[in-house]
């Protein structure tokens, strides 16, 4: 693959850097010091001045006086000072200029989501309008702030404030993440199957020398539905000196891999927290500290992170080739154990910047690829098309972005579902894509940065087209992707594609009766949980439990090995569409299948 970098176009990136750029309440001295926040992706550049000023909270006259969605009517108060906003129903652009139009030479908005940290703001309709500086804190430091300013005066400096002396600091740039975001739990059965290198950088952003630095990773499991374990805690050293405004080499901590059994791995999200330290007190603690994370799914398979609000993969940022146009991007799955498993569907993000989606067409691709010749690049006569997906979005489209899970039909019949993958170690290749003249964006995480990754292959000579978040193409012969002039305008990002993987279908002949077990389900229908009261009157050394929707696809599955004469299983449905759903249960023996309703 002959890789090069071409000019793109981002739309709503949700991540920035804070690299030289400071938050500093002055007083009062209770809550003097320095503050994580996050700049929006419009207004002044901080890196370009400093702002100085007591702060005040908006009050535009409404029933929720502080999130500044109208002119506020304390224009007088704000003139010269820093606003401070709450986050709320309406965009951050107009929050932001409504605050300006009133006189404020900067704006502070605090999150209103506890533990929800902070993000880049989004211009909406007139934030490009906006002149002054405008930034997020968190929850936490909102409120801490919010009591301090009942109390008296709160004077506030941000931008490119003096570095301190003693400031070590780490971003998504500098840390090592695993090799894929999302991994179905029945791709981990051995050792080997999905190594974890934890690592990072350190930067020395302060004025002083830092010495004797160290990265320490603490990795948290939490399965779905259950509490978090630590299950890793490594530091590692780098002796010496890291001069002022410089970068550590990579240090590298041992390897981590989930624990997993003949079944697969136990699914749940792994939370890496990184933290850099050295023999100084740090001045500004909060950079010292970043989490990275991957999850082990169901089914679902992606190079970027887990959403765990929708169970979809993560979208920060919007791409496209820059002017609009013919558009697709792929991501490389090596499938280890798919033999008899099915390429379901495709699950991807896009984005218009047109007034909606309505008419838009888009496309997705299953393509095999066979490295013929092991080298690890992709070459046209190795790949082939075997399952597409496509949709056009409706005329009453009002939405200008969507999410979409596309069912694969085979290729050559066109009415088959879904990919049979018949055997082993297979590499797939799924892309995303859209041909027309507008400008049409596809959905990439930024938060899951593969650019150490990647560094540590290529110094190690183990880098292969398997191990980029994305390959973009704008060249086709007869619907295949001309592979050999794939590009990347960014190593560190991964497209937020995903494919679902269904399970091996059931042999008819293991059908058995109540005289082997008996399953009792209820309630039924049920909104909430569902439980499974089973009776066994054969002794069995697994009992496997799996819920399918009517379309026979595999929404979830369990096993359990520590089994006794009579069972109980509660399954959380609250998160299931209503409808109805199948239930199979599985033992040495056979299996049976018992319907139920869920109810909204």
């Amino acid at each position: 693959m002959r890789v090069f970098t071409t000019i793109f176009f981002a739309f709503f990136m949700t991540l920035g850097a804070l690299q030289a750029q400071l938050f500093l309440v002055n007083s009062p001295a209770e809550i003097q010091g320095y503050y994580s926040f996050e700049a929006a992706e419009f207004g002044a550049d901080l890196t370009s001045a400093v702002w100085t000023g007591d702060a005040v909270f908006v009050d535009d006259g409404s029933a929720n006086p502080t999130q500044g969605c109208n002119a506020p009517i304390n224009a007088a108060e704000i003139a010269g000072k820093i606003a401070l906003v709450d986050r709320g129903t309406c965009e951050f652009g107009l929050k932001c200029l409504n605050a300006e139009n009133a006189g404020a030479i900067a704006v502070v908005v605090f999150n209103n989501a506890p533990g929800g940290g902070t993000i880049a703001m989004g211009a909406g309709a007139v934030g490009t309008q906006v002149t002054i500086p405008c930034v997020m804190l968190t929850y936490e430091d909102g409120q801490t702030i919010r009591a301090a300013l009942a109390a008296g005066a709160v004077n506030i400096s941000l931008g490119a404030l003096a570095a301190p002396a003693n400031d070590l600091a780490i971003s998504a740039e500098n840390v090592m993440v695993a090799p894929l975001g999302i991994v179905p739990s029945s791709q981990i059965k051995s050792s080997g199957d999905f190594v974890f290198v934890p690592g990072a950088q350190a930067r020395n952003i302060g004025l002083n020398e830092a010495s004797n630095v160290s990265v320490n990773a603490v990795i948290e499991f939490a399965p779905f539905g259950g509490t978090a374990s630590e299950v890793y805690d490594e530091t590692a050293l780098q002796a010496g000196i890291l001069e002022a405004d410089s970068t550590s080499e990579l240090i590298l901590l041992p390897v981590f891999e989930p624990a997993f059994s003949s079944s697969g791995a136990d699914q749940g999200v792994y939370t890496i927290t990184y933290t850099v330290a050295s023999d100084s007190t740090d001045e500004v603690a909060f950079d010292n500290t970043i989490a990275t994370n991957f999850t082990v799914s169901e089914n679902l398979y992606s190079k970027a992170s887990w959403n765990p609000t929708t169970g979809d993969p993560r979208t920060t940022i919007y791409y496209t080739i820059s002017g609009g146009g013919d558009i697709e991007f792929l991501s490389v799955l090596n499938i280890p154990y798919g033999e008899g498993y099915k390429i379901d569907s495709i699950v991807f993000a896009v984005l218009t910047s047109l007034d909606n989606l309505a008419n838009i067409p888009v496309e997705a691709y299953v393509y095999e690829w066979n490295d013929l010749n092991e080298d690890g690049s992709i070459a046209n006569d190795e790949v082939e098309i075997v399952g597409i997906a496509n949709f056009t979005f409706p005329e009453s489209t009002t939405g200008t972005s969507a999410v979409l899970r596309l069912p694969v039909l085979d290729f050559q019949t066109f009415e088959e579902d879904g990919v049979l993958i018949a055997e082993n170690n297979k590499d797939y290749i799924i892309g995303v894509r859209y041909t027309g003249e507008e400008s049409v964006f596809f959905g990439f995480d930024l938060s899951y940065d593969y650019g150490q990754y990647l560094n540590l292959q290529a110094e190690t000579e183990a880098l292969t087209d398997r191990d980029y978040g994305y390959l973009g193409i704008n060249a086709w012969d007869n619907l295949l992707p001309n592979f050999e002039a794939a590009f990347l305008f960014t190593l560190t990002a991964s497209v937020s594609t995903g494919v679902i993987l269904t399970s091996p279908e059931v042999v008819t002949r293991e059908v058995v009766g109540p005289d082997v077990f008996q399953i009792e389900l209820f309630p039924n229908p049920a909104a909430e949980r569902i439980q499974v009261n089973l009776s066994l009157n054969e002794r069995t050394s697994f009992v496997e439990y799996h819920i399918m929707d009517a379309a026979g696809r595999l929404i979830f599955n369990a096993r359990d090995t520590d089994v006794f004469e009579t069972e109980q299983a509660s399954f959380n449905v609250s998160q299931l569409p209503a409808g109805q759903y199948n239930l199979m249960v599985r033992t040495q023996q056979g299996i049976q299948t018992k319907p139920f309703i869920v109810k909204r």
